[in-house]
């Protein structure tokens, strides 16, 4: 798998020395927010906040949008972004992959198991005995593979588990 590597070069260190840097990335990991938004969150002058951003956007960690309007916003880039969530990408990769785990070896049991109920009633039929009767008898039961069922259960475990651990770096922030 080819991850996206973050280079930390000596501005981005610079950049990120400031704790009230690092404050104003946290914020802007909510949602886009103004100068004056940030200035009144941060309890700092507008033109503090505004050296405090030309910094981020110089290391390139937070852009600038406008977008015609009156206001204009400020947001992270994909950097900053992954600088504040280090390795979440493998989670949801993980989470992904174990929620189709679970939804195909359903369907996989479910089609094996219709196609061997139908292919069991064929033959009674061709046999002239009446489906009913091999259902009461139990000659109709298909039991589910060990396989599928082990599939579930590791693929359950897998996408609980990458759940829990992504709720657990959402509430840390």
């Amino acid at each position: 798998m080819d991850e996206e590597k973050i280079t930390l070069d000596k501005k981005t260190f610079k950049t990120l020395a400031s704790e009230t840097r690092v404050n104003i990335l946290k914020s802007l990991d909510r949602r886009r927010k103004t100068l004056s938004e940030l200035s009144k969150e941060l309890k700092l002058s507008v033109s503090t906040v505004k050296e405090h951003m030309d910094s981020l956007i110089d290391a390139e960690l937070v852009k600038l949008k406008d977008d015609g309007h009156k206001w204009k916003y400020y947001e992270l880039t994909r950097k900053g972004y992954r600088i504040l969530h280090p390795g979440e990408t493998k989670i949801w990769i993980l989470l992904s992959v174990s929620a189709l785990g679970v939804i195909f070896t359903f369907y996989d049991m479910f089609r094996k198991f219709n196609l061997g109920y139908f292919q069991t009633v064929r033959t009674y039929e061709m046999t002239s005995r009446s489906v009913e009767a091999a259902t009461e008898s139990g000659s109709l039961t298909a039991q589910v593979p060990l396989i599928h069922v082990t599939l579930l259960i590791v693929f359950s475990i897998v996408f609980l588990f990458s759940l829990i651990m992504l709720v657990r770096k959402k509430k840390k922030l």
